[in-house]
């Protein structure tokens, strides 16, 4: 069974205050033996009352938040330059679910994030980053976008460990 890792939030920023305001879409990453990141609307009717597909990505180990942002920049922005580069660089671009090692080669991904970096708009992605999630060494690449970024790391952690049969507790509340 896959374990959920990383949360993202995809919305608008509020002019005036922290916080995120009108989520359209939910990115989970799922890890275990293989990583993958499902994208999901929160209303899978869109203003045109089409139906939204669940979109899911097996991304690449080495940039694996950078995938997810990618998807992001595809899928939620729809940023017309990064659709007219992923149609020359994916195998399959408009498939609901692609495997990013098969799907494109590593200098079209390269291409790829290059232009998800540049994209401006008034979007916000919330990053919640739970205990044991492999994107947690990948956060300093969020430097390089230019849009609103927050990033919620795990700092407490209650656990019920089936070796020791007590609770175990990694950080503190006291911060």
């Amino acid at each position: 069974m896959a374990t959920f890792t990383c949360q993202i939030l995809i919305g608008q920023k509020h002019s005036y205050d922290s916080g995120i305001i009108n989520i359209s879409h939910t990115l989970y990453l799922s890890e275990n033996s293989r990583p993958a990141w499902i994208l999901s609307p929160i209303d899978e009717l869109n203003a045109n009352k089409q139906i939204q597909q669940k979109i899911t990505w097996i991304p690449t180990l080495e940039n694996m938040l950078e995938d997810a942002l990618v998807m992001i920049g595809l899928n939620v922005l729809k940023d017309k330059q990064l659709i007219s580069l992923a149609n020359q660089h994916f195998k399959h671009p408009n498939k609901n679910f692609i495997e990013l090692y098969n799907d494109v080669n590593s200098v079209g991904l390269q291409e790829l994030y290059k232009q998800a970096r540049k994209i401006e708009s008034p979007h916000k992605v919330i990053i919640s980053v739970f205990q044991g999630s492999s994107i947690v060494k990948q956060l300093p690449v969020l430097k390089h976008y230019e849009n609103d970024i927050e990033v919620c790391k795990s700092i407490f952690t209650k656990e019920f460990s089936l070796w020791t049969r007590k609770f175990e507790e990694i950080g503190s509340l006291n911060e």
